[in-house]
C-alpha cells in the first residue's frame, strides 16, 4: 500500500531556458529517474512508473459523466504499481546497486543473501539503494483481466513508449551520450485493428511529451522527444532516425531504435527476423494460433540459451473468442511451461497462474486519496450489480455478459463471447459451490475397479494413490492418466442385482497411445431415474487398451449400455475381442430426426456431424435448465463433477471438451431411451384403442382361444 503518491509525482515541468544549467540539471536528474527509478522515503517506483505517470500523456473523460476525451495525464494507482513492479521483475530485476547484503538474483537462490524479486522490491527500505539491477534472465510476462482499468495504456506508454524513448537503457551515464545504444520492440496482435490500436496510444504519446519551450519565434521540443520516421502500419516500423547536415553532407543520425508492428494472423513466424528486447502481444483471446506463434517467437528473443527479451501478452475479459481463447487459458495456468513470471490463484486455488486484475481493482471510485483501492466495498458494488442482473429480463444472458466484462475470479475472464449455449453464470455457482464443499472434505470415491476371481464380477477398490483429474484445460506438467470418479455406487435391489437400464453412458473415446493433441478419452455415466451424474473416468493412461478396458470395468460396474463417439475404432475392436460389443449402444434413431436423408449407417455408436453437434449442444442446455423436485433448482444443481462443470463453463467450437462430448453422447443415449418409451406407450395406445385386447388373436380346431 502506497502512503502519499503526490512524493512521486511532479506538480509542474519548470521553464529554464534550454542553454542554462538549471535546465541540463534538471533534465539529467529527470532522464536518470525514468531509467533507473526513483526512490521517496525508502519506496522505491520503477523507472517505467515515473515516466508513464510524469511525461505519457492519454486521453481521459474529464468527469464520470463526460462523453468526450482531453489530453491528460495518467492516474497513479495501486494498479500502475503493481503492473510495473511486475514487468520489471519480468525483465530481470536482481536487487539494487547499494545493497551489500541482500540479492534478488536467482544463482542465489536457497542461500542466506537471497530474496525473491517480488518481495524484495516491494519493501520500504531503510535507505535509498541505488539504481536497480538486471542480472537475471528476462521473462515473459501475462495480463488478463476486464476491460477499461488502463492497461493498454500502461503498456503504450509504460513499456513500448518507454523502451523506445530510452533506447532500452538499464542505467544512466551521462557521460555516454555520444554512445546511445538501439533497441527493438514488436507489437502485434492476431488482427492488425488491435495492436493498431495500442500503436496509436503509443504514437500519440510520443508526438505529445511535456516539457518543450516557445522562446521567441523557435520552438525547443522535450529533450525527451523522438525524431522518427516510417509507417506505423502493419508489417512496417517506426525507426528514431533523422537527417542532419554535417560539413555540407547529409547524415542519418539518430539512436535507430525501431517499433516493428506485425500481424500474426495465419502466420505464427511474423515476429521472425527480428530482435526484440521487448515484445507485445495484444488481445490473446483473439489470437487463432497464440501458442503457435509464442512458440515462433521464443528464439527472437534469445542471444543462444540467454534470454534477453520479454513478452508482454494482453488479454481482455468479454474479449474472448475462436481458438485463441483455448490457447490463452492454456498459457494463463501454465505460466512456467510458457516461462512467464507465475502468481499464487487466490481466487479459485487453482495453483499457479499468470497476472490477473479483478474487475473491482479497476473501479476508481472505490480508491482512496493514494489510490489504493478499498476493496470490500467494490466488491460489495459488484456483487449487488450481479444480484440485481438476476432479477431482471433476460437474466441469464445478462449476466454472462458482466461475467465476461467485469470478471471477479480468473476462470471468469475466460468466458467467450460467443460459442456458449449453456447458462455460464449458473455453472460458475454450482462450482463454486462445490470446490467449496469439496474443500472440507471429499465426497468422491477415489479407486479403481477390479475383476474378482471368485465371481468374476467387477467390484471396487479404493486407492487415494491414483490422481483424478479435476482441473480443466490440464496443465502440461499434470499427470494426465486419470481414475474413475465416484459420486454415487450403484443402486442394488435386494437380490444384489443392479436393474437393467437404470443407468446410461455416453464416451468420447481415442485411439492413438501417443498424440501430440491434449485430448483424452471421457466416460460419463448417468442414473436415469434420478437425473444425477454418478461416475466418470477421464483420462489418457500409457495404453489406449488401459483406457478401454477400464470404460468395459465402469460400463459393468453400473450394468450400463453405453453410446460412444464411432469416428475412432478402437473401443470396439476393444470390446468386440472380449465379445461384450452388447456394452455399446446402437446408433439412435433419432439422428435421422436432426440431419435428413443422413446415409451414416453405423451398427454401433454415432459420428458427432456438425448439425448433430449443435443439436447435442441444445440438449445439454435443456437438460441444465430442467427443473427438478427442490424448488427454484435445476438439473445443473445436481451435477457433481467438477471437471465437467469446468468444461461446459468454457465450452466452445474450437477447444477439446472431452468431458462435455461425453455427456453429449449421454444425452442422446437418454433422449433416444425416452423416445422409445414415448413410441412404445403408442403402440400400446393404438392396440387399446383398436379393441384387440377384447378379440381372440389365435384359433385352434375352429375355437378361439
Amino acid at each position: 500500500m502506497i502512503i502519499n503518491k503526490e512524493a512521486f509525482i511532479l506538480k509542474e515541468i519548470p521553464q529554464f531556458h534550454p542553454s542554462s544549467e538549471e535546465y541540463l540539471i534538471f533534465w539529467r536528474e529527470e532522464k536518470k529517474r525514468c531509467i533507473e527509478g526513483y526512490w521517496v522515503g525508502g519506496v522505491w517506483m520503477p523507472g517505467n512508473l515515473y515516466f508513464y505517470i510524469n511525461y505519457w500523456t492519454i486521453l481521459l473523460n474529464k468527469t464520470a459523466h463526460s462523453k468526450t476525451k482531453t489530453p491528460g495525464k495518467p492516474f497513479l494507482r495501486d494498479l500502475e504499481w503493481e503492473f510495473f513492479y511486475n514487468w520489471v521483475e519480468a525483465r530481470g530485476f536482481s536487487g539494487f546497486a547499494d545493497d551489500t547484503k541482500y540479492t534478488c538474483n536467482r544463482d542465489y537462490e536457497g542461500q542466506d543473501n537471497y530474496i525473491p524479486a517480488r518481495e524484495y522490491i516491494r519493501k520500504t527500505h531503510p535507505k535509498n539503494l541505488g539504481k536497480p539491477l538486471f542480472e537475471n534472465e528476462a521473462k515473459n510476462f501475462m495480463m488478463m483481466g476486464s476491460r477499461g482499468f488502463g492497461k493498454s495504456y500502461s503498456v503504450a506508454g509504460g513499456v513500448a513508449g518507454h523502451e523506445f524513448v530510452f533506447d532500452g537503457m538499464k542505467s544512466y551515464d551521462p557521460d555516454s551520450l555520444n554512445n546511445t545504444p538501439s533497441t527493438e520492440i514488436v507489437v502485434g496482435a492476431g488482427d492488425a485493428k488491435y495492436s493498431g490500436d495500442i500503436l496509436k496510444k503509443t504514437q500519440f504519446g510520443l508526438d505529445n511529451l511535456p516539457g518543450g519551450i516557445e522562446l521567441g519565434d523557435k520552438f525547443y521540443p522535450s529533450p525527451f522527444s523522438k525524431q522518427y520516421g516510417g509507417s506505423w502500419y502493419s508489417g512496417k516500423e517506426v525507426v528514431a532516425e533523422y537527417k542532419k547536415k554535417l560539413g555540407g553532407t547529409w547524415k542519418v543520425m539518430g539512436s535507430k531504435s525501431k517499433i516493428k508492428h506485425r500481424t500474426f494472423k495465419d502466420n505464427p513466424f511474423a515476429a521472425n527476423g527480428t530482435r526484440p528486447a521487448v515484445m507485445v502481444m495484444e488481445e490473446i483471446g483473439m489470437f487463432n494460433n497464440l501458442k503457435s506463434s509464442h512458440e515462433a517467437s521464443v528464439e527472437c528473443m534469445k542471444n543462444g540459451a540467454y534470454k534477453f527479451g520479454s513478452c508482454m501478452y494482453l488479454g481482455t475479459g468479454g474479449d474472448m473468442e475462436g481458438g485463441g481463447t483455448v490457447d490463452a487459458r492454456d498459457m494463463f495456468y501454465n505460466p512456467d511451461v510458457y516461462d512467464m513470471i507465475a502468481f499464487e490463484d487466490d481466487w479459485e486455488n487453482k495453483g499457479k497462474i499468470s497476472y490477473f486484475v479483478p474487475a473491482y481493482r479497476g473501479l476508481n471510485q472505490f480508491k482512496d486519496k493514494n489510490g489504493n483501492t478499498q476493496v470490500s466495498y467494490a466488491k460489495d458494488y459488484l456483487d449487488k450489480f450481479r444480484e440485481k442482473l438476476k432479477k431482471g429480463k433476460n437474466a441469464r444472458s445478462a449476466l454472462d455478459a458482466e461475467l465476461q466484462n467485469r470478471p471477479l475470479v480468473p476462470s471468469e475472464v475466460f468466458l467467450t463471447r460467443t460459442g456458449n449455449l449453456f447458462p455460464v453464470a449458473d455453472l460458475l455457482n454450482r462450482l463454486a459451490e462445490l470446490e467449496a464443499s469439496n474443500r472440507e472434505r471429499n465426497h468422491d470415491y477415489i479407486g479403481e475397479l477390479y475383476i474378482e476371481a471368485s465371481t468374476k464380477k467387477v467390484k471396487w477398490k479404493p486407492n487415494t494413490k491414483l490422481k483424478p483429474i479435476y482441473d480443466f484445460p490440464v496443465k502440461a506438467s499434470d499427470d494426465i492418466a486419470g481414475c474413475v470418479i465416484i459420486h454415487e455406487m450403484p443402486y442394488e435391489d435386494k437380490d444384489g442385482d443392479i436393474p437393467y437400464g437404470m443407468y446410461i453412458a455416453g464416451t468420447d473415446p481415442y485411439d492413438h497411445d501417443e498424440s501430440t493433441t491434449s485430448s483424452l478419452g471421457s466416460t460419463i455415466v448417468l442414473n436415469r431415474l434420478t437425473n444425477r451424474v454418478v461416475a466418470e473416468y477421464t483420462g489418457r493412461p500409457e495404453t489406449a487398451n488401459q483406457y478401454y478396458e477400464n470404460v468395459r470395468r465402469l460400463l459393468k460396474f453400473y450394468n450400463a449400455k453405453c453410446l460412444y463417439e464411432n469416428e475412432r475404432k478402437g473401443l470396439f475392436q476393444y470390446l468386440e475381442h472380449k465379445h461384450e460389443t452388447f456394452l455399446l449402444a446402437d446408433q439412435p434413431e433419432i439422428i435421422k430426426d436432426v440431419v435428413q436423408h443422413s446415409k451414416v449407417a453405423r451398427q454401433k455408436g454415432m459420428h458427432m456431424s456438425k448439425p448433430l453437434k449443435t443439436y447435442g449442444e441444445e440438449l445439454i442446455k435443456m437438460w441444465l435448465l430442467e427443473p427438478y423436485e427442490a424448488e427454484g433448482l435445476l438439473n445443473l444443481h445436481k451435477v457433481r463433477s467438477i471437471g465437467l462443470l469446468k468444461e461446459l463453463i468454457a465450452y466452445n467450437n474450437f477447444g477439446n471438451f472431452d468431458r462435455a462430448m461425453a455427456f453429449m453422447m449421454v444425452m442422446y443415449h437418454l433422449e433416444e431411451v425416452k423416445k422409445v418409451k414415448v413410441e412404445k406407450e403408442k403402440k400400446i395406445s393404438t392396440i387399446y384403442d383398436q379393441g384387440f385386447w377384447n378379440k381372440k388373436l389365435f384359433s385352434r380346431g375352429g375355437k378361439k382361444f
